[in-house]
């Protein structure tokens, strides 16, 4: 197989252009065959000879493979299947199994030993359609044949093991009037993957101001039971569920794996956006239950932080900005916000038991409980759940509905009521409504109400702290969304809550941008109003201006005003130097005609993740910040470092041994590392994935025999994808007769054996894919003399060369 891909290659470089005239169908075989008119093919200079090395089509080299696996049209994952000598499929039961097909009798258990069976021969009337170059195999099945829909399952990967470490850290500096203090932020996240159990255990440390603080966040063990599409999590957990609140707790949890079910995966954060202004380059801090889930910087302007690490979306989130001056002003995103109103994908169930998990600095009780909830699907367009939570002295239930309302609208309805002994009852109800209203616009609104005596299980306990009467009473909140070619984008959103002492918090805003020609004009205007210390920002508005130069280069000029800092307008430079690295440098003029600098980083040195930004005021206060983010794998071959965190799900990947070579992966490009390892860091669980390599990467002497695989993993796997690669050496040899003429375009090239090679595809030139070291060719235009060519080729290849070149003479092959 491997000398035929070459050969075709070599070949399909100059004549292939000649087949529509050329080629006539043949049925003489079950194997597709062409046949060469020879007068044709001789006409144009093209040896005859050459014709029976093309009339075969691509085919599976003989014996095991693995491919991905169709039937009519639906893929079943990937098997390990075997082809006979002319790369036809053999069958086996196992396969029909894997397909769902009926399986008829005397049909072996699996082809690896004796005679290869043909589909032909057991099942009249199906069609297999063969893509060696996709590594795939199409079965086309008539419907009698198929199997009841109950007994079909995916082949997903599963298995593997390996230990892994993420970290993101953020350091941040000011200096002012000879003073200066730092920030600092680490996340980690440790663990192993084995068997399909997927072990984590997350920290965060923060250090500022003489003041450290260290959580663990969690540590906990998962597994999933496909049978069951549920997945079982043991050991310090927050709970997931439709209902009630993300308590922290210690224990076990048992709840659907919504991916298997055919839902969006349920990530805790997946799809939370955290809109805002930062009113100068600022430190953002994203906190759930008083921990920092999230840090990161920011410019000066409109930010949005989207898929944040969550908790839970059943509490709130507390956002502190803060600015380069030290100024601090914070808001709340409430939790209603979080889930947007959709049905689920099938029944599922929860349950969890455990102790209430404290966290530092907390002294209340623990109590114990137990919870559990169940979902329905009453018809096509209707979703309830309802659950029940006890623990001593505490009960709470609840129940939500969740209904399509046609056109693609969803509304959803929830309460829940708590009920603590010897201290009363009270409940929350909340409700929200998506609505796309056609022609690029939809809308949301939602809304929450609590009363004064409801309280989560993590609220029991003496003295309850201050801020857990501060909670938002009442909340309400919409958005709006507009896309259109004429018109531009709009977004726009508005929430408000009030707490039990009435304090109401506000904010609003709209987001508008427009294409015009090449220049892209946006407008962001936001609106805060507070009645805590670390109130609202009051009005602020943002104007951007942006002009490419070039494809890599931008120039944008803005004007913003808020009620602190006045009017400011100031002009920004970005340029993406390659595939990894941008950069980007800002100057700001103030209302007193100072001026202010800013400039920011950004890199992917293939194994790690980079930011760093500095920033200088009118009155010489300065900032630096960096940030550090990536993982590493540890496995029976070693480490191998990822620029991107590495998830549940995720691939060790093999290609060659060379470093540099890029692969593109479902979380982004990736390099081999000097063993030729590189990670795959987030695969999708029970989904299909592709990972392919950039052929631009490999070094000219090498050959990838196929750069994409596809890869169907279950939840916990951790699949090993090989990629295999030749060294080649590529030789084009100027070939001249012992008269010094070249010798003619289109003659045959033939090994010693007579196994034709290529052909000479200008006049004297002969371009080998993989030459050895002693070259013996025979050359024949057909009418003319034959001749022997013998050299001997360079003993190594220059990697930075995609050919050497080496002249040659043809002798006459008379007497030998």
């Amino acid at each position: 197989m491997k000398r035929s891909t070459q050969i075709q290659r070599a070949f399909c470089a100059v004549p292939c252009w000649l087949a529509p005239i050329l080629l006539m169908p043949s049925a003489a075989s079950a194997q597709t065959y062409t046949e060469f008119d020879p007068a044709v093919l001789e006409a144009r200079g093209i040896d005859p000879a050459t014709a029976r090395f093309f009339g075969v089509e691509p085919r599976f080299t003989a014996g095991r493979n693995r491919v991905a696996l169709e039937v009519n049209g639906t893929a079943l994952g990937s098997v390990m299947v075997r082809f006979d000598g002319d790369g036809q499929l053999c069958l086996a039961s196992r396969l029909l199994n894997q397909a769902s097909i009926a399986v008829p009798s005397g049909l072996p258990e699996n082809a690896d030993n004796g005679r290869c069976v043909h589909v032909d021969e057991h099942l009249p009337g199906v069609q297999v359609r063969l893509d060696p170059g996709l590594q795939r195999v199409m079965l086309l099945v008539p419907t009698g044949l198929l199997l009841e829909p109950k007994s079909v399952a995916r082949a997903w990967q599963s298995g593997g093991s390996a230990g892994l470490f993420n970290y993101d850290a953020l350091v941040v500096s000011d200096s002012s009037r000879g003073q200066s203090t730092q920030y600092r932020n680490l996340g980690t996240e440790s663990g192993f993957n084995a068997a399909d159990w997927v072990v984590r255990s997350r920290q965060n440390y923060t250090s500022f101001a003489d003041t450290e603080r260290f959580d663990v966040l969690y540590t906990q063990a998962s597994r999933t039971w496909e049978a069951y599409a549920a997945q079982v999590q043991v050991g310090q957990l927050n709970m997931r569920s439709s209902l009630f609140a993300g308590e922290p707790f210690t224990g076990i949890q048992i709840l659907p794996d919504s991916a298997l079910a055919g839902a969006v995966p349920e990530d805790a954060g997946s799809g939370s956006v955290v809109e805002g202004h930062a009113p100068s380059p600022a430190r953002i801090e994203v906190r759930q239950s008083g921990v920092v889930v999230y840090s990161t910087v920011v410019p000066g302007g409109p930010f949005a932080l989207r898929n944040l690490p969550l908790l839970s979306r059943h509490l709130d989130l507390e956002v502190t900005v803060v600015a380069e001056s030290g100024e601090r002003h914070a808001f709340v995103v409430p939790a209603a916000s979080l889930r947007a109103p959709t049905l689920p994908a099938k029944p599922g169930y929860g349950l969890a038991a455990g102790k209430v998990r404290r966290m530092r600095n907390d002294d209340r009780e623990a109590p114990t409980f137990w919870a559990a909830s169940k979902d329905w699907l009453l018809g096509s367009a209707t979703g309830f759940s309802a659950g029940i939570m006890g623990a001593g002295g505490y009960r709470s239930a609840g129940w939500e509905l969740q209904q399509a309302l046609g056109l693609g609208a969803v509304v959803r309805v929830q309460q829940l009521n708590s009920v603590i002994v010897d201290s009363g009852s009270g409940r929350v109800m909340q409700a929200a409504l998506g609505v796309p209203l056609g022609y690029g616009l939809s809308a949301s609104i939602n809304m929450s109400r609590r009363s004064a005596g409801f309280r989560t299980l993590a609220q029991m306990g003496q003295g309850v702290r201050e801020e857990l009467e501060q909670q938002g009473e009442r909340q309400w909140g919409a958005a709006i969304n507009y896309s259109s070619r004429d018109w531009g984008a709009f977004s726009g959103f508005w929430s408000t809550h009030a707490g039990q002492g009435s304090t109401q918090h506000s904010r609003m805003g709209a987001t508008w941008s427009q294409t015009f020609s090449r220049a892209n004009l946006s407008l962001s205007v936001q609106r805060e109003s507070s009645g805590s210390a670390m109130g609202g920002r009051g009005d602020s508005a943002y104007l951007t201006v942006s002009l490419p130069l070039g494809n890599k280069r931008r120039l944008s000029t803005f004007t913003r005003h808020d009620e602190q800092r006045g009017l400011r307008t100031g002009v920004r430079y970005a340029e993406q130097l390659s595939d990894t690295m941008d950069y980007n440098v800002g100057m700001e003029r103030t209302p007193d005609g100072q001026t202010d600098f800013n400039a920011r980083l950004s890199a992917l040195p293939r194994y790690t993740s980079v930011d760093l930004g500095y920033s200088r005021n009118s009155v010489g206060s300065s900032r630096y910040d960096a940030g550090l983010r990536g993982g590493l794998v540890l496995h029976e071959a070693g480490v191998t470092l990822s620029p991107y965190p590495v998830r549940e799900t995720f691939a060790l990947v093999k290609a060659g041994d060379d470093a540099g070579i890029q692969l593109s992966t479902p979380q982004g490009p990736v390099w081999t590392d000097g063993a030729g390892r590189a990670v795959a860091s987030s695969l999708s669980a029970w989904r299909t994935n592709r990972v392919e390599i950039d052929t631009r990467s490999l070094p000219r002497n090498v050959d990838v025999l196929n750069g994409y695989q596809e890869v169907e993993a279950g939840r916990g796997a951790v699949p090993r994808l090989d990629f295999p690669v030749d060294t080649v050496r590529r030789l084009m040899l100027q070939v001249r007769t012992p008269d010094g003429l070249p010798v003619p375009k289109g003659a045959s090239v033939q090994d010693g054996q007579g196994n034709y090679l290529t052909s000479v595809v200008d006049a004297g030139l002969v371009y080998l894919i993989d030459a050895p070291v002693l070259v013996r060719l025979w050359i024949d235009a057909g009418s003319s003399q034959a001749c022997q060519v013998e050299v001997d080729a360079p003993a190594s290849s220059d990697t930075d060369k995609l050919y050497a070149t080496v002249d040659a003479v043809c002798q006459s092959a008379e007497g030998q």
